[in-house]
């Protein structure tokens, strides 16, 4: 009886914990760098360089396009960029991998780091 009563107590515990979702905090500086689709054509910009990442493998990452569009902001806002022109976002996926087994697929976005002219 008393096992029973652990086991379901886990149980209930892993499924409350497991739904949960962690909210990224970023810097307030990175958070002002615009983010286009498309190249701007109100302004006249230059372009500093490609910004990329990659998610990890496991479930523990967050593999969201939100969550890479932040990474770039973070390391477009290192280079001294207004904006960033996104390129493209893969986000990752669950299935099979390789030689048939099952995994997360690494997610991955690029954009083009931008300055406007003043």
């Amino acid at each position: 009886m008393r096992f029973k009563a652990v086991l379901t107590s886990l149980l209930l515990t892993l499924l409350f914990t497991g739904c949960a979702k962690t909210t990224v905090v970023t810097s307030d500086q990175a958070s002002k760098v615009q983010v286009f689709y498309t190249a701007p054509s109100q302004q006249q910009y230059e372009e500093l360089g490609l910004v990329s990442t990659q998610t990890g493998q496991t479930i523990f990452h967050d593999r969201s396009n939100e969550g890479m569009l932040i990474k770039l902001q973070e390391k477009a806002y290192k280079m001294g960029a207004d904006a960033i022109i996104v390129r493209s976002v893969d986000e990752s996926t669950w299935g099979f991998v390789g030689d048939n087994s099952t995994g997360f697929e690494k997610g991955k976005a690029t954009a083009v780091a931008i300055k406007f002219y003043q």
